[in-house]
Order: structure tokens, then C-alpha cells, then sequence
């Protein structure tokens, strides 16, 4: 293995620790919140979604960096390392300053510039083009669908009168979507790294050890957010949190399943939106405002720090 190889790799096995850690803040957060399950089986069974969402959704996803952009070595390993590089040390720090960010959202528009200003690169426009529409039509579905299970769910737990018999019915609503929500984090948002992890290693080692680098993630880096997160969900109501995580989950693994990288942060932010519509108040402009924030400042961040690094890495290869 090259410099560049274990490179790639190691920026790829890093984006998974980070990533999983941060985006597993709802899964985690609403098991904690209810207290539905022991908090060492909460980060359990989180990590074990994860690991299985990585392991086994992801596949979908392996042609969305290896195969999407492709060119002439070695500045096709330099862009994409210097774009992850970039990309994840953005994630990091704007998620911690409570803005909202995508991975995806990051590392799609900043590999199209590299691409456009490098001439040993291409890009795979009819795939770019695609993911990017779906960043905007897939928190409107996920507000649709959010909406519409909350009303079925509605329908379904006011048939049932005994007061323990429906307590036990949120416990496993609010389980499911907690496991749901992991998987489809682990098979899309990591999915995407994993593609990049494979420019440099074989499926059988980048997805193992990818996966767990995003499970580890959880219990090392994922505590503050996911109180964070859990509170704000569970104020929403248990239907209410639930229907957010499941009608956003549904449409998140529809577009993985078809291999489209999509935002999972902003995906489950339209379904907590479209719950919250139903009473519009000071939270959901505040909520849309992150959105809208996210939205403007986490790419062009992104793109920056990719053209820098990228820069840099040239220079140090003499290129």
C-alpha cells in the first residue's frame, strides 16, 4: 500500500467514526430520551444497526465516489483524498456549532469543482445532477411521509383501551425507529465513505472495518449530541418522534437502495419538520432556519478547504 492508498483509507476509516458517531444523535437520542431501553443496550443495539447498516446496506452505495469520478492517477486518489480530508474536518466542526450538515452535501459540489478545473478528472454529471435534485425533493417526501404515518399510527393506538397495552406499543414503535434509523444511517451516510475507502482496499476489508469504526463511533463520540437530540424529539410527543423517524428512514432507504447518496441530516430534518407543521411555531423557524443554513454554508466551506488541500497535496507530490 502507497502513501496515497493508506491515505484514503485512513481518511475514509476516520469520516466513518465521525460520522457515525455524530449522525447516530437520533437513533440514540430518542432510546435514551424515553428510557425505553437500558442506556448501555440503547448504544448496544444502535452499534449493532450501525454496524449491519455499513455491512450490508452500504453495498448499494459503492459506486457513488469509485466509478462516479474517475481519471488519471495519482491526482484522482489526491482529489478525493483532499476532498474527504476537507469535507469531514467541515462536518465535524459545523455540527458542533449546531449547524446541520450532509457529508454528501459537502463532498458532491467540491469533487464537480475539482473536476471541472482539473483536466485529468471527469465526472460521472448525469449521477451528480440526480443526487443533487434529491437533496431538495427528499425532505419534502420525507415531510409527506412523516405526516401520513402519524395519522395512520394515530388511528392505529386510539383503537387500543388498555393504557398498558398501548404503552408497550410506543416502546416498540419508538425501538423500530431507533434500529431503523441506524441502519439507514450506517447503509448511506457511511455507504458514501465506504465507495471512497474502496479506491484503496477491497469490499472485504473497507466495509468490516468501516462499519465498525461507525459503531465505536457511537460510543465514543456521539453522548452530548444524542441528549441533545433526543430531548428536542420526545418534546414533540412519542407518535409524533416516531413518525418522524420512520416516514424520513423510508425515504432514505428507498434512494439507498437505488444507490443515491442522498442527505440523511436534512432527510430526517423534513420529517421533524413536517410533524412540526402541525402546530407552526417559533421551533419550526428555527428549525428552518438551520436547514437554510446548512444548506448555504456547509458546501461552500467544503469547497474551499477542498481546493486548499488539494493544492497543497500537489505541491508535496511535486505535481
Amino acid at each position: 500500500m502507497n502513501l496515497l492508498s493508506l491515505g484514503l483509507f485512513l481518511v475514509g476509516l476516520i469520516s466513518s467514526f465521525v460520522v457515525g458517531g455524530n449522525n447516530s444523535a437520533t437513533s440514540l437520542g430518542i432510546l435514551i430520551s424515553t428510557n425505553s431501553m437500558r442506556r448501555k443496550y440503547s448504544y448496544l443495539i444502535s452499534a449493532v444497526s450501525m454496524f449491519l447498516g455499513v455491512s450490508v446496506g452500504a453495498i448499494s452505495l459503492q459506486g457513488s465516489i469509485r466509478g462516479a469520478v474517475t481519471g488519471l492517477q495519482p491526482y484522482l486518489s489526491i482529489a478525493v483524498l483532499s476532498v474527504f480530508l476537507a469535507s469531514v474536518v467541515s462536518f465535524y466542526y459545523l455540527n458542533r456549532a449546531g449547524i446541520p450538515s450532509s457529508l454528501s452535501q459537502m463532498i458532491y459540489p467540491s469533487l464537480a469543482i475539482l473536476v471541472i478545473l482539473s483536466k485529468e478528472l471527469s465526472f460521472d454529471w448525469g449521477k451528480f445532477w440526480f443526487t443533487v435534485i434529491s437533496w431538495a425533493f427528499t425532505p419534502l417526501l420525507a415531510i409527506v411521509s412523516s405526516l401520513v404515518l402519524y395519522y395512520v399510527l394515530v388511528r392505529i393506538t386510539t383503537k387500543e383501551k388498555k393504557i398498558i397495552r398501548e404503552m408497550k406499543i410506543y416502546k416498540f414503535l419508538i425501538i423500530s425507529s431507533a434500529v431503523f434509523t441506524s441502519f439507514v444511517t450506517g447503509a448511506n451516510a457511511i455507504g458514501i465513505i465506504t465507495s471512497e475507502g474502496l479506491l484503496s482496499e477491497p469490499a472485504y476489508v473497507v466495509f468490516p472495518l468501516y462499519a465498525l469504526a461507525a459503531s465505536l463511533g457511537i460510543y465514543f463520540s456521539s453522548r452530548k449530541a444524542s441528549l441533545v437530540v433526543g430531548f428536542r424529539l420526545t418534546r414533540m410527543g412519542y407518535l409524533s418522534a416516531t413518525s418522524a423517524l420512520l416516514g424520513s428512514d423510508i425515504i432514505s432507504e428507498i434512494f439507498t437502495l437505488f444507490g443515491v447518496p442522498i442527505s440523511i441530516t436534512q432527510t430526517v430534518m423534513g420529517g421533524i419538520l413536517g410533524l412540526s407543521f402541525r402546530s407552526y411555531g417559533p421551533d419550526v423557524k428555527t428549525q428552518l432556519k438551520q436547514v437554510t443554513k446548512g444548506w448555504l454554508t456547509s458546501p461552500v466551506i467544503a469547497i474551499i478547504s477542498s481546493l486548499a488541500a488539494f493544492g497543497v497535496l500537489k505541491s508535496i507530490l511535486g505535481l
